[in-house]
């Protein structure tokens, strides 16, 4: 399976701020990476699990409290490996094929 989006964003970086990717399942999940790095910071939302390997054992449970999250939103995740992302991504049937932010209703 391809994982074009991950590629690109783990290629280009992600100019320091969290950019999404949506999962062929429906989930997503945000990160933020510089180019071409090895690791990256993740965000997952709650309703997305991490595996239970070394490679996310780096959990921030502070970070998303601390800058106006709760801690039910999700869980940040420091220095995961690119590849532990893209095995995630794969676990979850690769990456949807459309991209595009959702997109949010007016509320008039």
């Amino acid at each position: 399976m391809i994982t074009a989006r991950l590629d690109s964003l783990t290629a280009n970086g992600t100019n320091g701020v969290f950019d999404g990717i949506r999962l062929a399942d429906g989930h997503v999940l945000t990160l933020k990476v510089c180019p071409d790095a090895a690791t990256a910071e993740v965000f997952l939302l709650s309703d997305l699990e991490a595996p239970d390997t070394d490679a996310w054992e780096s959990e921030d449970r502070w970070e998303v409290w601390l800058t106006g999250g709760e801690f039910g939103d999700g869980s940040l995740y420091l220095d995961v490996p690119v590849e532990a992302v893209r095995d995630l991504v794969l676990q979850h049937g690769g990456e949807h094929e459309n991209q595009e932010a959702p997109c949010v209703p007016d509320r008039a």
